[in-house]
């Protein structure tokens, strides 16, 4: 029988080191929650694309798109966890299939609303984990938890997967752009497994520092 009283994950189940079991995904975004409009909606792959093209979806595109499921745990930064959210919609991968990046490319800044961004790298994109959620247990996003389409990336930390998705860049090797956690001293990478919080641990950075 697992724990219920918030301090530790069920006993059958291994949590990333230094966090905290929740009962379910604590609401916490930078800025205001915007209005879902649809009909408004687009999607834009840019930056360094194969064919050097800024690629436009509107959400009927990827309404299109085989849907996915995926039970998966979120782990914030702030160390705590929420185990077995159950997560639908298309997979980032097939987006990267109908606009992939340049073959010399392995970074991404993803952008959601009112500026948002998170860097990536396109591997954690290419996983058939990450989806580009519409739906948390079978029910359409509220509008808090992120609709019409938020990012889910289970082995990262929660701040790599924004709410109100809107798209991403490819970012050439060496490009100098970061997130707006990643500019605050946060890792450019957040593996949840591997306690990826801050800059300075990033290779090359001084212990203490940023590396920004």
């Amino acid at each position: 029988m697992g724990r219920t009283d918030g301090s530790d994950a069920p006993l059958d189940r291994v949590l990333p080191p230094g966090q905290h079991w929740r009962s379910e995904p604590e609401l916490m975004h930078y800025g205001p929650v915007p209005r879902v409009r649809p009909e408004r909606w687009a999607f834009t792959v840019g930056g360094a694309t194969a064919d050097g093209v800024e690629h436009a979806f509107q959400w009927t595109d990827l309404a299109g798109l085989e849907v996915h499921e995926v039970v998966a745990d979120m782990h914030c930064a702030t160390r705590w966890s929420a185990l077995d959210q159950r997560w639908s919609g298309p997979r980032a991968s097939d987006v990267l299939e109908l606009a992939p990046p340049a073959p010399d490319v392995h970074q991404v800044l993803v952008f959601a609303e009112f500026g948002y961004a998170a860097n990536l790298e396109v591997d954690d994109l290419l996983s058939p984990r990450t989806l580009l959620a519409t739906h948390l247990d079978g029910e359409p996003l509220a509008h808090e938890r992120g609709a019409p389409m938020r990012l889910i990336v289970p082995h990262l930390y929660t701040w790599k997967g924004p709410k109100w998705l809107r798209g991403w860049n490819y970012l050439a090797d060496g490009s100098p752009e970061l997130g707006f956690w990643e500019q605050r001293g946060y890792h450019r990478h957040g593996d949840a497994w591997r306690q990826e919080r801050y800059a300075y641990q990033e290779e090359g950075a001084r212990p203490g520092e940023p590396n920004n």
